[in-house]
């Protein structure tokens, strides 16, 4: 005897795995840009706190010196140093011309300007005015 109860089919056609599949590599897609858009990120971030870390290191060397006069005739220092990996430009400069004019460099007073580059971008830059306090400048 045969049934005329209708058939039901159990599982997925072509076309849902298709669909399934490709809602799933959209998001992965969205995932894997993200991931990658944060590592960028995270190693610009790390770049700049070397950076930092390496213009106060020279400020502070330069602010302990308290020979003031000698560093502002000084010419303009440039190193090159490598962190992790990276080689790092590093220009300091003691009393530019394109300082403010009201900070004034004399026996007892420096302007220093610290850039750091990664090729020529400039990762981080600083700027300081020291002074001995208590002599004439």
């Amino acid at each position: 005897m045969v049934s005329n109860r209708p058939h039901h089919e159990s599982g997925f056609t072509l076309i849902e795995v298709l669909i399934a599949i490709l809602v799933l590599g959209i998001a992965l897609a969205a995932m894997l840009s993200t991931m990658l858009s944060n590592t960028k990120l995270n190693n610009s971030l790390e770049q700049r706190s070397q950076a930092i870390r390496l213009t106060e290191g020279i400020l502070e060397k330069y602010r302990q010196s308290a020979n003031y006069g000698a560093l502002a005739v000084l010419p303009a220092q440039t190193e090159e140093v490598t962190v992790n990996g990276q080689p790092l430009q590093i220009t300091t400069t003691f009393c530019p011309s394109s300082k403010p004019q009201e900070l004034v460099c004399s026996a007892s007073a420096v302007y220093i300007r610290v850039e750091v580059k990664n090729a020529s971008k400039v990762i981080h830059s600083a700027e300081t005015y020291y002074t001995t306090f208590g002599r004439e400048s």
